[in-house]
């Protein structure tokens, strides 16, 4: 059965294998450390180095990482590519790309971690699971001979990286892989499609309700107000103008100067 991909997804994964291929072929001759995301650019500045930071989700640390990657994206992919607007599909793919390798080098530097680099798609992957997460959370996953839903697997891949990034933030050894980047694009998935907004207690009701009633409190005091002055003046038009205490002739004039 031929399996159509759209074509963001397809193209995306045609880039991974093109690249990843060619880099398996030329292993003797070249690196793929020397192009990849480092966090040795806090020490050696280059352009290489600032041009990793938008490299290293196409490179691959060999065939098993691409393979299994490349798995999970076309299926995952495809989903929300078919769900999502054409624009909030690639900005979440770049977003997703960009911010967590920030967000690692970040951690790098305050963890003084020794030179090392980071390569693989995988923070895009654990975007797709963010965003598949605030999506289709009983979305079913056949894993070998089990079936489960996709909720339970994404929230055991996004705790996981989370522990791990909070491990690696206090100095642990967690592991070879860059558990930042991993937790931060589940992160930029969920958020881009209104994840965040199931959790969000608005403030709103509560600020309408204190504003509905100062209103009734001010109008039940203009009320009482303009009851007083036609009191006063009913007073004058019986007594007088003399007949009028302090207090009430200050009254007067304060209503006054508010008209």
């Amino acid at each position: 059965m031929r399996v159509l991909l759209p074509p963001i997804t397809k193209s995306l994964l045609i880039s991974w294998w093109v690249i990843g291929l060619l880099s398996l072929a030329a292993a003797n001759s070249f690196s793929v450390a020397s192009i990849a995301l480092n966090n040795a650019i806090w020490r050696e500045p280059s352009i290489s180095h600032f041009l990793g930071i938008f490299i290293y989700p196409f490179l691959h640390d060999g065939f098993l990482h691409l393979f299994f990657n490349s798995i999970v994206f076309a299926s995952l992919g495809a989903l929300l590519e078919s769900t999502l607007t054409r624009k909030l599909f690639i900005r979440m793919l770049v977003i997703a790309g960009i911010l967590p390798a920030l967000a690692w080098l970040l951690i790098s530097l305050m963890t003084s971690e020794p030179p090392v680099y980071v390569v693989g798609g995988s923070g895009l992957v654990y975007a797709l699971f963010g965003a598949c997460l605030c999506l289709f959370p009983n979305l079913p996953l056949n894993l070998v001979f089990v079936e489960v839903k996709l909720f339970t697997v994404a929230v055991a891949l996004i705790a996981y990286s989370f522990i791990a990034t909070i491990a690696q933030l206090f100095g642990a050894q967690w592991g070879g892989s860059a558990h930042a980047i991993h937790f931060f694009g589940a992160l930029c998935g969920w958020i881009l499609v209104g994840g965040h907004q199931r959790f969000t207690i608005s403030a709103l009701p509560f600020f309408e309700t204190m504003r509905v009633r100062k209103e009734q409190s001010s109008a039940r005091k203009r009320q009482k107000n303009s009851q007083r002055v036609d009191d006063i003046l009913a007073k004058v038009s019986r007594d007088g103008i003399g007949s009028l205490s302090t207090s009430e002739r200050k009254f007067l004039e304060q209503q006054s100067r508010k008209k």
